[in-house]
C-alpha cells in the first residue's frame, strides 16, 4: 500500500514514512534484536530473538498498519498482525520466506519451517548437523532447496517443503560468517579469505 522504513530495535519496532512521520511501532521484542524485517507473501515478517530473552517472537504484519498495533496479553493476531509465534525467533540470522513457508534458523542449528500465511507450525525444530555447527548467516533458497551455511564453511542443503530432509552438506574448508547474495542465476558466497 505503500513504502514505509521499518526498524526493530531493543524491546519495539517503528515504522516511518519517507518524510519520517511515525507510522506505527509494535512492542514485544526481546532485549537485542538483530534479524531484518523483510516483505514477502504480502506480509511484513519481523524477528527478535536473543538467547537470553523469554521473548523470541515472529510477528506477520499486514499491510497498512496504523497506530500501536502491539498485541494485547495472550492474544496471537489482531487487526495489523495476521500472526506471532512467541518463541520461534532466531537471535542472529533472518528469517526466509520461500514456496510459502516461514524457515526459522537458529544459531545452533536448528531449523523450523511454519506456514507463511497463517503461521501454523509445518515442523518443528530439526537439528541440521549431526556434530556442533553455530550458523551466523542467514539462509537463502532457489531450486526447491534451502541452503544453511554455517561458520565453519559448510553449506547444509535442505529440501524445501513441509518434509525435513537434508539433501547434501557442501565444504568450503574455511570459516564463513557473511550472508551469501543471490542475484540473477549466481550464489556470492564470502568466507574468511575468498570470494566464492
Amino acid at each position: 500500500l505503500r513504502t514505509e522504513i521499518v526498524t526493530s530495535g531493543s524491546g519495539k519496532v517503528h515504522s516511518y514514512d519517507l518524510k519520517g512521520r511515525l507510522l506505527w511501532e509494535l512492542r514485544g521484542m526481546s532485549s537485542v534484536t538483530v534479524p531484518t524485517p523483510f516483505a514477502a507473501e504480502g506480509l511484513l515478517y519481523i524477528a527478535s530473538g536473543n538467547n537470553n530473552s523469554p521473548l523470541r517472537p515472529v510477528y506477520a504484519i499486514r499491510s497498512g498498519a496504523a497506530g500501536d498495533i502491539t498485541l494485547k496479553a495472550e492474544a496471537r493476531s489482531n487487526d495489523f498482525i495476521a500472526w506471532t509465534q512467541p518463541r520461534a525467533a532466531p537471535y542472529v540470522t533472518s528469517p526466509l520466506v520461500y514456496d510459502g513457508l516461514l524457515y526459522v534458523l537458529l544459531d545452533n542449528g536448528l531449523l523450523a519451517a511454519y506456514d507463511a500465511l497463517s503461521g501454523e507450525e509445518v515442523y518443528g525444530r530439526k537439528r541440521i548437523s549431526t556434530g556442533i555447527a553455530a550458523f551466523t548467516a542467514s539462509p537463502w533458497a532457489y531450486d526447491g532447496k534451502v541452503f544453511c551455511l554455517t561458520e565453519s564453511g559448510e553449506t547444509h542443503v535442505v529440501e524445501s517443503g513441509p518434509a525435513f530432509r537434508v539433501l547434501h552438506v557442501n565444504e568450503l574448508d574455511e570459516a564463513a560468517l557473511a550472508t551469501p547474495a543471490v542475484a540473477r542465476d549466481s550464489v556470492v558466497i564470502r568466507t574468511l579469505t575468498k570470494l566464492y
